[in-house]
């Protein structure tokens, strides 16, 4: 059975949601702190149940995009867990701006594999400068 459509959703909503929360200053940082390292650690369980493979373009993005988006939100959450890692706030909300456009582009390369490159019209310029087509 493959796992990664099941377990992919999660960690976007978790990671989805901690980055708005973060992006528009929520006080809440318990409430962001578990988003953000539950998000990761099912990003790392997703990852591993990701398909395999090399040399098709658009998988490769996808692949490249997720090390990306979990990269981002690792730095998140160990800034989290300890909070002289990163003490500006500033520094926080470009992460979370970043892992949030990561994340919209992995999950477009992820519909696309699904559902072909024509499926989103707003994804068409992301994966024309990506060369997926």
């Amino acid at each position: 059975m493959f796992l990664h459509p099941i377990v992919i959703h999660f960690p976007i909503a978790l990671l989805t949601v901690y980055s708005i929360l973060e992006i528009i200053r929520f006080k809440n940082d318990d409430t962001k702190r578990v988003l953000v390292i539950l998000g990761t650690l099912g990003a790392y369980v997703a990852a591993l149940t990701g398909p395999g493979g090399e040399g098709v373009r658009i998988l490769d993005m996808h692949e490249l995009f997720a090390k990306l988006t979990i990269i981002i939100y690792s730095l998140i959450a160990i800034s989290y867990i300890d909070r002289e890692f990163i003490k500006k706030t500033s520094i926080l909300i470009i992460l979370a701006l970043l892992g949030l456009a990561s994340i919209t582009i992995t999950g477009g390369l992820g519909g696309a594999m699904v559902y072909g490159t024509n499926f989103d019209p707003f994804m068409a310029p992301i994966f024309k400068l990506l060369n997926v087509y």
